[in-house]
Protein backbone atom coordinates (compact mmCIF):
# COMPACT_ATOMS: atom_id res chain seq x y z
CA UNK A 1 0.00 0.00 0.00
CA UNK A 2 1.41 3.82 -1.17
CA UNK A 3 1.73 6.01 1.82
CA UNK A 4 2.12 9.63 2.58
CA UNK A 5 5.16 10.87 3.17
CA UNK A 6 6.71 13.63 4.90
CA UNK A 7 10.07 14.53 3.60
CA UNK A 8 11.96 17.56 5.74
CA UNK A 9 14.75 18.92 3.25
CA UNK A 10 17.88 20.28 5.45
CA UNK A 11 21.25 20.74 4.25
CA UNK A 12 23.97 21.60 6.60
CA UNK A 13 25.10 24.36 4.84
CA UNK A 14 23.81 27.84 5.26
CA UNK A 15 24.66 31.26 4.59
CA UNK A 16 22.39 33.78 6.37
CA UNK A 17 22.86 32.14 9.55
CA UNK A 18 25.19 29.08 10.19
CA UNK A 19 23.89 25.81 11.11
CA UNK A 20 20.84 27.27 10.83
CA UNK A 21 18.94 24.08 10.77
CA UNK A 22 19.84 22.99 14.54
CA UNK A 23 20.54 26.28 15.74
CA UNK A 24 18.96 26.11 19.07
CA UNK A 25 15.56 28.32 19.37
CA UNK A 26 14.31 28.39 22.38
CA UNK A 27 16.34 25.43 23.71
CA UNK A 28 15.55 23.41 20.67
CA UNK A 29 17.26 22.25 17.36
CA UNK A 30 15.44 24.80 14.61
CA UNK A 31 14.04 21.09 12.93
CA UNK A 32 12.79 20.06 16.08
CA UNK A 33 9.90 22.01 15.43
CA UNK A 34 9.14 20.68 11.44
CA UNK A 35 9.65 17.03 13.02
CA UNK A 36 7.31 17.35 16.02
CA UNK A 37 4.51 18.57 13.51
CA UNK A 38 4.98 16.36 10.84
CA UNK A 39 5.06 13.42 13.41
CA UNK A 40 1.74 14.22 15.20
CA UNK A 41 -0.28 14.94 11.71
CA UNK A 42 -2.57 12.48 11.64
CA UNK A 43 -2.39 12.13 7.96
CA UNK A 44 1.52 11.34 7.54
CA UNK A 45 2.52 7.47 6.97
CA UNK A 46 6.17 8.48 7.59
CA UNK A 47 8.80 11.31 8.34
CA UNK A 48 12.20 11.59 6.58
CA UNK A 49 14.52 14.17 6.55
CA UNK A 50 16.82 14.53 3.67
CA UNK A 51 20.10 15.72 4.11
CA UNK A 52 24.20 14.90 3.55
CA UNK A 53 25.19 16.08 7.45
CA UNK A 54 25.94 13.64 9.89
CA UNK A 55 24.81 16.06 12.78
CA UNK A 56 21.49 16.93 11.26
CA UNK A 57 20.64 13.25 10.39
CA UNK A 58 21.69 11.98 14.36
CA UNK A 59 19.55 14.58 15.45
CA UNK A 60 16.64 14.22 13.57
CA UNK A 61 17.03 10.22 14.07
CA UNK A 62 16.89 10.94 17.80
CA UNK A 63 13.72 12.59 17.62
CA UNK A 64 11.88 9.85 15.59
CA UNK A 65 12.28 10.88 11.88
CA UNK A 66 13.89 8.63 9.56
CA UNK A 67 16.83 10.00 6.97
CA UNK A 68 17.07 9.86 2.93
CA UNK A 69 21.20 10.11 2.56
CA UNK A 70 21.34 13.08 0.33
CA UNK A 71 24.45 12.88 -1.88
CA UNK A 72 26.35 16.06 -1.78
CA UNK A 73 26.16 17.18 -5.37
CA UNK A 74 22.46 18.08 -4.13
CA UNK A 75 23.40 19.89 -1.27
CA UNK A 76 25.18 23.04 -2.41
CA UNK A 77 23.39 26.70 -2.89
CA UNK A 78 22.57 26.07 -6.11
CA UNK A 79 20.62 23.03 -5.96
CA UNK A 80 16.88 23.47 -6.67
CA UNK A 81 14.40 21.70 -3.70
CA UNK A 82 12.41 20.23 -6.62
CA UNK A 83 15.47 18.23 -7.03
CA UNK A 84 16.26 17.30 -3.61
CA UNK A 85 12.53 15.72 -3.48
CA UNK A 86 12.51 14.06 -6.79
CA UNK A 87 15.50 12.48 -4.98
CA UNK A 88 13.44 11.73 -2.34
CA UNK A 89 10.97 9.89 -4.25
CA UNK A 90 13.45 8.09 -6.20
CA UNK A 91 15.18 6.51 -3.20
CA UNK A 92 11.45 5.84 -1.33
CA UNK A 93 10.41 3.84 -4.64
CA UNK A 94 7.46 6.80 -5.39
CA UNK A 95 4.57 6.80 -2.71
CA UNK A 96 1.27 8.10 -3.39
CA UNK A 97 1.68 11.64 -1.91
CA UNK A 98 4.92 14.15 -0.59
CA UNK A 99 4.51 16.26 1.53
CA UNK A 100 7.23 18.95 1.81
CA UNK A 101 7.76 20.76 5.04
CA UNK A 102 10.64 23.30 5.17
CA UNK A 103 12.46 23.54 8.49
CA UNK A 104 12.92 27.05 8.12
CA UNK A 105 9.11 27.36 8.69
CA UNK A 106 9.10 26.11 12.14
CA UNK A 107 5.33 27.83 12.79
CA UNK A 108 3.09 25.17 11.31
CA UNK A 109 1.06 22.98 13.07
CA UNK A 110 0.36 19.39 12.79
CA UNK A 111 -3.26 20.44 12.78
CA UNK A 112 -2.48 22.70 9.74
CA UNK A 113 -0.98 19.53 7.87
CA UNK A 114 -3.97 17.74 8.41
CA UNK A 115 -6.40 20.54 7.21
CA UNK A 116 -3.87 21.07 4.06
CA UNK A 117 -3.92 17.56 3.18
CA UNK A 118 -7.38 17.44 2.80
CA UNK A 119 -7.73 19.55 -0.20
CA UNK A 120 -5.91 16.99 -2.05
CA UNK A 121 -9.18 15.28 -3.79
CA UNK A 122 -8.49 12.67 -6.32
CA UNK A 123 -8.65 16.15 -8.89
CA UNK A 124 -5.90 17.85 -7.59
CA UNK A 125 -2.42 17.40 -8.07
CA UNK A 126 -0.48 19.76 -5.62
CA UNK A 127 -1.67 22.02 -2.04
CA UNK A 128 0.56 24.75 -1.35
CA UNK A 129 0.24 27.08 1.90
CA UNK A 130 0.24 30.85 1.32
CA UNK A 131 -0.31 34.29 2.66
CA UNK A 132 -2.77 36.50 1.85
CA UNK A 133 -2.00 39.93 0.82
CA UNK A 134 -3.22 43.16 -0.59
CA UNK A 135 -0.24 45.01 -1.23
CA UNK A 136 0.00 47.26 -4.27
CA UNK A 137 2.81 45.67 -6.14
CA UNK A 138 5.50 47.01 -8.48
CA UNK A 139 7.96 45.55 -10.67
CA UNK A 140 11.04 46.77 -12.77
CA UNK A 141 11.61 47.21 -16.39
CA UNK A 142 13.99 46.49 -18.63
CA UNK A 143 15.22 50.03 -18.17
CA UNK A 144 15.67 50.22 -14.76
CA UNK A 145 12.22 52.13 -14.12
CA UNK A 146 9.58 51.35 -11.47
CA UNK A 147 6.22 50.08 -12.84
CA UNK A 148 3.16 49.57 -10.96
CA UNK A 149 1.37 46.33 -11.39
CA UNK A 150 -2.24 48.24 -10.85
CA UNK A 151 -4.24 50.23 -13.01
CA UNK A 152 -6.01 52.36 -10.09
CA UNK A 153 -5.14 52.99 -6.35
CA UNK A 154 -8.89 51.43 -4.59
CA UNK A 155 -9.19 51.14 -0.84
CA UNK A 156 -7.72 48.00 0.79
CA UNK A 157 -10.64 46.39 1.05
CA UNK A 158 -11.54 46.41 -3.08
CA UNK A 159 -7.64 45.44 -3.97
CA UNK A 160 -7.55 42.24 -5.71
CA UNK A 161 -6.25 39.37 -3.20
CA UNK A 162 -2.92 38.03 -4.04
CA UNK A 163 -1.30 35.45 -2.55
CA UNK A 164 2.29 34.39 -1.23
CA UNK A 165 4.16 31.04 -1.14
CA UNK A 166 5.00 31.01 2.60
CA UNK A 167 7.43 27.81 2.51
CA UNK A 168 5.36 25.43 5.35
CA UNK A 169 3.50 23.31 3.00
CA UNK A 170 3.67 21.75 -0.09
CA UNK A 171 1.53 18.94 -0.94
CA UNK A 172 2.29 16.60 -4.07
CA UNK A 173 0.89 13.43 -5.90
CA UNK A 174 4.41 12.05 -6.78
CA UNK A 175 3.32 11.53 -10.49
CA UNK A 176 4.55 15.24 -10.71
CA UNK A 177 7.83 14.25 -10.10
CA UNK A 178 7.88 11.58 -12.38
CA UNK A 179 6.96 13.75 -15.21
CA UNK A 180 9.53 15.82 -14.61
CA UNK A 181 6.89 18.59 -14.17
CA UNK A 182 9.98 20.97 -12.68
CA UNK A 183 8.88 24.76 -14.40
CA UNK A 184 7.00 25.69 -10.95
CA UNK A 185 9.48 23.97 -8.89
CA UNK A 186 8.42 22.69 -5.32
CA UNK A 187 6.82 19.59 -7.03
CA UNK A 188 4.02 22.11 -8.42
CA UNK A 189 1.42 21.00 -11.09
CA UNK A 190 1.83 23.86 -13.91
CA UNK A 191 -1.83 21.41 -15.13
CA UNK A 192 -3.30 24.32 -13.18
CA UNK A 193 -4.86 21.03 -10.61
CA UNK A 194 -3.68 23.13 -7.63
CA UNK A 195 -5.50 24.03 -4.66
CA UNK A 196 -4.23 26.94 -2.23
CA UNK A 197 -4.12 26.70 1.57
CA UNK A 198 -4.54 29.58 3.30
CA UNK A 199 -2.65 30.33 6.23
CA UNK A 200 -2.40 33.44 9.36
CA UNK A 201 0.34 36.07 8.54
CA UNK A 202 2.72 34.46 10.92
CA UNK A 203 3.42 31.86 8.85
CA UNK A 204 4.56 34.09 5.53
CA UNK A 205 8.17 34.03 7.34
CA UNK A 206 10.74 31.92 6.16
CA UNK A 207 13.91 32.08 8.18
CA UNK A 208 16.40 33.35 6.37
CA UNK A 209 18.12 36.09 8.18
CA UNK A 210 18.98 36.86 12.27
CA UNK A 211 16.10 39.61 11.79
CA UNK A 212 13.43 36.36 10.72
CA UNK A 213 14.83 34.52 13.52
CA UNK A 214 14.41 37.12 16.08
CA UNK A 215 10.65 37.62 15.11
CA UNK A 216 9.66 33.81 14.91
CA UNK A 217 11.61 33.44 17.87
CA UNK A 218 9.07 36.13 19.67
CA UNK A 219 5.87 34.46 18.32
CA UNK A 220 7.02 31.27 19.88
CA UNK A 221 7.75 32.73 23.33
CA UNK A 222 3.59 34.59 23.14
CA UNK A 223 2.81 31.11 22.25
CA UNK A 224 4.30 29.29 25.04
CA UNK A 225 2.95 31.70 27.53
CA UNK A 226 -0.40 31.37 25.70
Amino acid sequence: MKKIIAVIPARGGSRGIPRKNIKLMLGKPLIQYTIEAALGAKCIDEVYVSTEDEEIANIARSLGAKIIDRPKELAGDRVSTFDVIKHANEVLNSPEIIIVLQPTSPLRSSQEIDEAKALLTPEVETVVGVCEKHNYHWSINEDGYAQPSFKERLPRQLIRRSYFENGSIYITRTQVYLNNDYKLGMGISSTGKVKLFQMSEKHFIDIDSEFDWKVVKSILKLELKN
